[in-house]
């Protein structure tokens, strides 16, 4: 797929729903061993990763609406790319780390790299 025809603002608002995407997929069943489940909110630090999503989420969706975000000396979507890195961590370590993984967590693995790549190509834009 060539990201070269997409507008800058098309894939800001690509990111931030994939960022919306992450959130929802973090209350779906991320692992599973046989009737036992747990989600991705079982965790216990997803309320930081919803914050970071939520974050990065909103710096591109405001970015992408051409709202002034207040970052005096830090360009917004080199923020919004660093954050989305970290989620993708996240989703990784987690896939690593756990045995018997189900759906969300490969929903949230899906949303995550899709908003990083759609993310770092507006980055990649900027820095040219």
């Amino acid at each position: 797929m060539d990201l070269q025809g997409i507008s800058r603002e098309q894939k800001e608002m690509g990111a931030a729903v994939c960022m919306l995407l992450f959130i929802i997929s973090l209350f779906l069943k991320w692992q599973s061993f046989g009737p036992i489940s747990g989600s991705g909110a079982d965790l216990g630090s997803w309320p930081l990763v919803l914050i970071i999503a939520l974050v990065a989420g909103g710096i591109v969706a405001a970015d992408g609406l051409r709202m002034e975000i207040p970052l005096r000396r830090m360009n917004p979507t080199s923020l919004a790319t660093y954050l989305m890195s970290l989620l993708v961590f996240y989703v990784i370590v987690f896939i690593f780390a756990i045995d018997g993984l189900s759906y969300g967590v490969w929903l949230a693995l899906i949303f995550s790299v899709i908003g990083l790549v759609l993310t770092f190509s507006v980055y990649r834009q900027d820095t040219r």
